[in-house]
């Protein structure tokens, strides 16, 4: 995490730096060259920032050292953002916030005079980053991972529970299989799921069967080398056998170990299983020690992620999810109570013991740390203990420590750009289901983003997102029509390890008792929840008075670091108004307040010129204030108020009007739902970055100033239109040149002539169309069947014409 700080503060500087002032003043302070400076110190400590903090937990200095860079790092961010919003305020301005510019210009010289005695600690106290410095922490984690995996060898078959019909499928793709070409199977799934467990009880029935000439099981560490992975598998082959393994193989170069593995396998079935491999090189550069001879090789890999496992066929691999709740239950009770000739659970502990499991999320190996931990008490004192003191963190009971440990690992795998962006989801609640399009929107909003040739923000964060998913980090919980990620979470007990991390360095905050606020002066995120610690709803009006207390408490430099404000699940509290001086959060970058009752936005909300994302859908907000024109930055407006207050009762919501000056929002891709008049209409022909667009209320004498202004929206891929009345008909035939890019499509009224225009059938993307009160005729239906990659078809309310 410590290595992001440099990141961003590198990418924050060269954003602040390239506005010249509007004024000279920043010179006078040399407040710029300070920045700037400031910045190249500290992307010279990055590589020694990146060593640091991958010995975390296994250096105390170290992640001392760390923790106070990273708070100059926050400090340095901070003046960047300050300096940015002080020198694009005019003249006036300048001279008004003249004592700001000199407190600003200390709080730089401070910041930097403590990064070069960081520098110089640095040196004193012995923090490098040379390879034997860097060995400790990835070595006691590697003899953790080893030991466990070597375990699996060892274990009992009550203790081998919920894989009963994977260890059916492995057995018949390695021994009833006839096809006598060399085959890949891959099992794949999060850390601690089972898959060391589940290959190895199959590895050591196959081996020993004799189906196989010969076998090799050989775990793959995160920093393998090519040679030595060779000599463990010749090892390994030569185990039992003894004979024939060469004396110098500890000297031998890649092409000798090669060759000798090939003599060694000529003409053998060979059955080799390669576990927890992180990389797909692991396999690419040893597959020419294993010539496919036709006898029918088998090899297994296990990896934790799919882009490895797929180098098997799509065919040849399993997908290991945690435990159901029955079979969890199972193997918490056979290892807790393995004494025991029952192996059942005493009445009087159930209690306990579900609370604990419930903890555990169906994940194999934190049930059995669990279980080994509570096998040695046996009182319901001493399991409430435990209960109230489980935390799953590498500074807790051995027996827990290797849980996080193992997790931890998947974290720590990840480069910069993707750790910041997974790091960040650990602002949900637990069980939370997480909207990808939200979750784009933060990061970009929290400036983990940044544009790459010819793909926008959203796109690249929409690959980092995929990237996760592939490395069973984030888990897809619901896809839409088209297999995409809709909704996804993260395992309860990989939240708890990124929120142990995310909550140290104070930048994001997640608030379930309010009365308890504290100003903070890192916080860079604020989320609010309904919800206080014991899962009771926080009262309305104690909610309001903290929130403003804590608002108020912080003056405007702090206030103005937040970036994003988040307000989840407050429905149930009924808060109808945001706290009071949002105009104070001046780097505000994203505003949430969907599904609350929230009725009015501030008047001077277009101060928040970094705003980027306002979503407001089924929120109780009916009219914007004229300010909103202001918000430059905009990327994505979500409105759409819900008509009452009950949200038990679901009822149609309603599109908002927009107030004059739309055209000014020109960074805008995302416009949901306004109510459509003429120059809301000819307004967005200013619009050319528009992705997704909903309007209501179209009326026929609009719609021909409609397809001027989407005809210059050449990337856009959705697109809603809703008449004001049954009775609008919709002539769709001067749409030119038509959105050729569109993958989503819905029209409610009725079509002119009963028919789709001519040029519909150039729509080769269109995947999901949605045709309410249409008359749509016979030729117009015949015409959808000609487009190549329509998906989801949705007709209601329809008045066929005759078919021919």
């Amino acid at each position: 995490m410590a290595e992001m700080i440099a990141v961003s503060l590198s990418a924050k500087v060269a954003a602040a730096l390239s506005h010249s002032a509007t004024v000279d003043i920043s010179a006078l302070v040399a407040i710029r060259s300070g920045i700037a400076a400031a910045a190249r110190d500290l992307e010279l400590l990055r590589a020694f920032l990146r060593f640091a903090d991958s010995r975390r937990g296994a250096d105390p200095l170290a992640s001392a050292w760390v923790d106070q860079v990273r708070d100059v790092g926050f400090e340095l961010e901070d003046v960047a953002d300050e300096y940015a919003f002080l020198s694009g305020g005019g003249f006036v301005r300048a001279c008004a916030n003249l004592g700001a510019w000199f407190a600003l210009s200390g709080r730089l010289r401070k910041a930097r005079a403590r990064l070069r005695d960081l520098s110089v600690a640095k040196e004193r106290y012995g923090i490098r980053s040379s390879a034997e410095a860097c060995s400790p922490d990835g070595a006691a984690v590697a003899v953790v991972s080893r030991k466990l995996a070597e375990a699996a060898h060892f274990l009992e078959e009550e203790e081998i529970v919920g894989f009963g019909a994977h260890r059916r499928l492995l057995m018949k793709w390695l021994t009833d299989d006839a096809d006598s070409r060399q085959t890949l199977v891959a099992v794949c799934g999060m850390g601690g799921v089972g898959k060391t467990t589940l290959v190895t009880n199959v590895y050591k029935e196959v081996a020993a069967s004799r189906h196989f000439d010969c076998a090799a099981w050989v775990a793959v560490s995160k920093n393998f080398t090519t040679e030595d992975l060779l000599r463990k598998i010749s090892k390994e082959l030569h185990r039992d056998i003894g004979a024939g393994m060469p004396r110098d193989i500890d000297e031998m170069d890649y092409r000798s170990l090669v060759k000798a593995l090939h003599g060694h396998l000529a003409k053998k079935r060979c059955l080799l299983l390669l576990d927890d491999v992180w990389d797909a090189n692991a396999w690419y550069e040893i597959r020419n020690a294993f010539v496919d001879d036709g006898t029918g090789s088998r090899i297994i890999i296990t990896t934790r992620s799919q882009d490895v496992a797929s180098l098997a066929a799509s065919t040849r691999i399993i997908m290991l999810e945690p435990l159901p709740e029955q079979e969890a239950w199972s193997l918490f009770c056979n290892t807790t109570f393995r004494e025991d000739a029952t192996r059942e659970c005493p009445r009087h502990l159930e209690g306990w013991a579900l609370k604990m499991l419930s903890r555990c999320c169906g994940l194999p190996l934190a049930i059995v740390s669990i279980g080994n931990l509570l096998a040695l008490k046996k009182t319901e004192f001493a399991w409430k203990n435990v209960h109230d003191s489980l935390q799953w963190n590498e500074s807790s009971d051995t027996g827990i420590k290797q849980v996080s440990s193992i997790l931890n690992l998947s974290i720590d795998d990840l480069p910069y750009h993707l750790k910041r962006c997974f790091l960040h989801c650990g602002i949900y609640p637990e069980d939370f289901p997480i909207k990808r399009k939200i979750l784009i929107r933060l990061w970009i909003a929290e400036g983990y983003i940044e544009e790459k040739g010819q793909s926008t923000m959203e796109e690249i964060a929409d690959d980092y997102l995929n990237q996760l998913v592939q490395r069973n980090l984030l888990q897809v919980m619901l896809k839409n029509e088209f297999g995409r990620a809709k909704r996804l979470c993260i395992h309860d007990l990989i939240r708890d390890l990124i929120l142990e991390r995310s909550t140290k360095e104070g930048f994001i905050v997640f608030l379930r008792c309010l009365p308890a606020l504290e100003s903070r002066k890192k916080i860079h995120h604020l989320i609010l929840d309904r919800y206080e610690s014991d899962h009771l709803p926080v009262p309305k009006m104690t909610l309001i008075r903290s929130l403003n207390a804590f608002m108020s408490d912080m003056d405007s430099s702090l206030l103005s670091r937040f970036r994003l404000l988040t307000v989840l699940n407050l429905w149930f509290v009924q808060i109808d108004k945001l706290p009071s001086s949002p105009s104070n959060l001046l780097n505000l970058r994203y505003l949430g307040i969907r599904s609350t009752l929230i009725e009015e936005l501030p008047l001077d909300l277009g101060k928040l010129h970094h705003l980027q994302t306002l979503d407001a859908k089924w929120s109780m907000v009916q009219r914007l204030p004229p300010s909103i024109t202001k918000l430059k930055s905009l990327r994505h407006l979500i409105l759409y108020r819900r008509q009452s207050a009950d949200f038990r009762y679901p009822t149609p919501g309603r599109a908002v009007v927009f107030p004059q000056g739309l055209q000014n929002l020109t960074c805008l891709q995302t416009l949901k739902y306004i109510e459509a008049d003429e120059k809301i209409v000819k307004s967005l022909g200013s619009l050319k970055h528009m992705k997704s667009l909903e309007l209501f209320g179209m009326h026929e004498s609009i719609l021909v100033h409609l397809a001027s202004s989407i005809s210059k929206m050449s990337g856009l891929l959705r697109l809603g239109i809703v008449g004001r009345d049954a009775n609008v008909t919709m002539d769709l035939e001067p749409f030119y040149p038509p959105p050729l890019k569109l993958q989503k499509l819905s029209l409610t009224g009725m079509l002119a002539r009963g028919k789709l225009p001519s040029w519909f059938g150039c729509l080769d993307n269109l995947m999901q169309l949605r045709l309410c009160s249409s008359e749509i005729k016979g030729e117009s239906i015949r015409l959808l069947s000609s487009l190549p990659r329509l998906l989801h078809l949705s007709l209601s309310d329809l008045l066929f014409g005759v078919l021919d």
